[in-house]
């Protein structure tokens, strides 16, 4: 099917360039209601995608207009011709400014170290279903229904520049509900969904039993009360959120567009520093994590990148095509972000009264404007004396009027991802109770 469709692709006239990306899914999945398997499903699936380029030039300023089409593999010759020739019609509309496709190197195929390769999925399947239900032993709480699902994904990269690259991962995801029932209480109904790349025989089973605790608690949380003054510590998936902000702001695409005021050198944390500083790196290979790849999208190989040093930018991130317009060198799109540890502990950071803050309705970062808000699905409240599980009301704030002075835990957390502290504590952050 590629060997045609190049074939095709080198007899295109106007054609200025192309890359082709193809992805192969082998699937099988797992519909579970209580403990029960309610159903049991596999599938293959071929993607194929291309995009072609087309050049031009206005008032002797070079441009590069692209459009990209989706390929079937039921498609005969003419088919596909007219798709690849409807998509160059259309890049002649796009008035992007000139930019290089990525070059080949020649350099060893890299292999990832996974040990899902050991064994057939259809082997893996009932050893990841035991890992789902040993934590299902509570009287009072319990999974309502779960979906597993194991992709093997074969990725290939090509261009008409000569590149053709390619590896080999795995996807794992499940969905699962949790529910819980305390005494004459309310019962409690959670989603949680996480994802994974390698086979970890702990992970499974303590993400499962988490959950149902954050039921349980949930299930016996008092009204978040009316409060001013106090510390928010954010633990668990609002942590990784929150580093988004830097994340973002560090991209050549922001820089470029001019939604970044990341500065190379300059601290982006401002100056007086008095907590924790930020130190961040991009890895493309984060242990089980489904972003990890030799590759970006465009088949440029990937390496390991630091990002900021005690708060100071130190180079942007970005794909062949931003950083040609900045004239950097492209480092590609990594999407593992990996977050230094802090100063203090997590005793530490929980001295004094605080609201720990790990489950939201939906906790966001605006990456553009650092404001970030969520409401509030569970926390727990120190006022000093005893500690309560809390639900309800909401949190706001702006990175700029905290990050001069917060603190991260030195213990660290991975979650897919992302691998950076378990909690951070900051002030100047308003609360809104609900009682």
């Amino acid at each position: 099917m590629i060997d045609k469709i190049k074939e095709i692709l080198s007899n295109i006239e106007g054609l200025d360039g192309w890359k082709l990306n193809e992805k192969k899914v082998e699937s099988k999945e797992l519909f579970f209601i209580k403990k029960e398997l309610d159903m049991n499903r596999a599938k293959d699936v071929h993607h194929i995608s291309i995009t072609v380029y087309k050049d031009f030039e206005e008032d002797s300023k070079k441009y590069r207009g692209s459009s990209t089409t989706a390929i079937h593999p039921t498609m005969n010759e003419e088919e596909i011709k007219n798709a690849i020739t409807n998509a160059l019609y259309a890049a002649g509309f796009v008035k992007n400014e000139y930019y290089p496709l990525v070059e080949p190197k020649v350099e060893i195929q890299p292999i990832m170290e996974n040990r899902f390769f050991k064994e057939s999925m259809s082997n893996w399947m009932p050893k990841l279903t035991d890992e789902i239900f040993i934590a299902d032993k509570y009287d009072n709480g319990w999974i309502n229904s779960a979906e597993l699902f194991l992709d093997k994904v074969n990725i290939r990269i090509l261009n008409s520049e000569g590149v053709d690259a390619s590896y080999e991962t795995y996807r794992g995801e499940l969905e699962f509900i949790t529910n819980w029932k305390e005494d004459e209480g309310e019962e409690v109904e959670l989603y949680q969904d996480i994802v994974f790349s390698d086979y970890d025989d702990k992970f499974i089973t303590e993400s499962v039993n988490e959950m149902l605790k954050i039921c349980r608690d949930k299930a016996i949380a008092k009204p978040t009360p009316m409060i001013k003054d106090t510390p928010i510590i954010l633990s668990g998936e609002p942590v990784k959120e929150f580093f988004y902000y830097y994340y973002d702001q560090a991209a050549a695409r922001s820089i470029y567009e001019q939604t970044s005021t990341a500065k190379i050198d300059k601290n982006i944390q401002g100056d007086d520093v008095k907590g924790d500083k930020v130190n961040i790196e991009l890895d493309p290979y984060l242990d089980n994590s489904t972003a990890s790849a030799p590759y970006d999208e465009d088949g440029l190989r990937l390496a390991r990148v630091s990002l900021y040093e005690d708060g100071v930018l130190k180079r942007y991130w970005g794909n062949t095509r931003f950083s040609h317009y900045l004239g950097i060198n492209p480092t590609g799109t990594i999407r593992n972000v990996l977050v230094e540890g802090g100063s203090k502990t997590l005793e530490e950071i929980k001295e004094g009264p605080y609201l720990e803050l790990k489950v939201f309705s939906d906790f966001q970062m605006d990456t553009l404007t650092g404001d970030f808000a969520g409401e509030i699905r569970l926390g727990w409240y120190n006022d000093g004396e005893k500690i309560v599980p809390v639900t309800g009301g909401s949190i706001s704030g702006n990175i700029s009027d905290v990050h001069k002075e917060m603190y991260l835990s030195k213990e660290t957390q991975k979650t897919n991802n992302f691998s950076g502290p378990k909690s951070i504590k900051l002030l100047n952050v308003s609360i809104a109770g609900v009682e």
